[in-house]
């Protein structure tokens, strides 16, 4: 069976994640990349153009609620151009042909979320969220979480055709309520993906590998980006596959990341 990845990677702005995904798109040649929201993130993939990458470009920029203004179909829009380009994938695989895009990239996965929770605020016509526990919550937050699943689920299928899928988020810090306190780490917050709504807890369990990356002061004074892969009791990491390297970072950059899974995800397969 084919190998194909499945990363989210989790960093503040600035630290490097779209670089590394165009690093990614680079190495295989083609790809599919989701920009959310819109033009800010198309400018991270300048000279990467059509036929061998498409990019669809994603935003609610009328979506007014303040104002009256209830125009909210950025995430509508998005999975239209999924769609498609499910589809095309799959008439080459139909074919006996490699799929056109080798990579999905979604760029970022905290915006697309913010795209379904627009839509959930247009549906109910809110001007801010409504408390889980108030009359309107359970109909708004299980619109929120089916809109932002349904988007995922679409992406997932495109991997699932042996499309490489990259993802990337912004962190946030949530609070730990007392009753997971004893599942968690003691500490009362972790860091886990900028998402609305409970989604954000689940996102995660979609992909194989989920990385942190941040910039740390190396010896000289050198700044040096790198990418956490070891489970972290206050930041969402993980590897399906077992160890990626020696000690908890890998180097930012594709090939480190490329070599470390494949050798992993291979260790994993002769194991059992």
């Amino acid at each position: 069976m084919q190998f194909t990845h499945s990363i989210l990677v989790t960093g503040a702005s600035g630290v490097g994640k779209s670089t590394l995904m165009r690093r990614m798109l680079e190495a295989y040649g083609s790809g599919a990349v989701v920009c959310a929201p819109g033009s800010d993130e198309r400018d991270s993939y300048l000279g990467l153009d059509a036929p061998h990458y498409t990019f669809g470009e994603f935003d609610d920029v009328t979506f007014q609620p303040n104002l009256n203004e209830w125009a909210a179909d950025g995430h509508h829009t998005m999975c239209r151009w999924l769609q498609r380009v499910y589809l095309e994938c799959a008439k080459d695989v139909e074919d006996g042909k490699p799929p056109r895009y080798a990579v999905l990239a979604t760029d970022t996965i905290s915006a697309v979320g913010r795209l379904g929770f627009n839509a959930s605020m247009a549906k109910y016509k809110k001007t801010e969220p409504p408390a889980a526990q108030s009359p309107d919550g359970a109909a708004f937050y299980t619109h929120l979480r089916m809109t932002q699943e349904s988007g995922v689920r679409l992406m997932r299928a495109i991997r699932g055709l042996g499309v490489h899928w990259i993802a990337a988020a912004h962190p946030t810090e949530s609070q730990v309520t007392e009753m997971l306190k004893t599942q968690a780490d003691p500490s009362a917050s972790k860091i886990i993906p900028d998402i609305p709504g409970g989604f954000k807890n689940q996102l995660p369990s979609y992909f194989s590998t989920v990385l942190h990356m941040g910039i740390m002061n190396a010896q000289g004074g050198k700044r040096v980006h790198y990418l956490q892969w070891r489970g972290d009791p206050k930041r969402v990491t993980k590897s399906r596959f077992g160890p990626l390297s020696d000690n908890e970072y890998l180097q930012a950059d594709w090939p480190t990341v490329d070599a470390a899974i494949r050798a992993a995800a291979l260790r994993a397969a002769e194991a059992k």
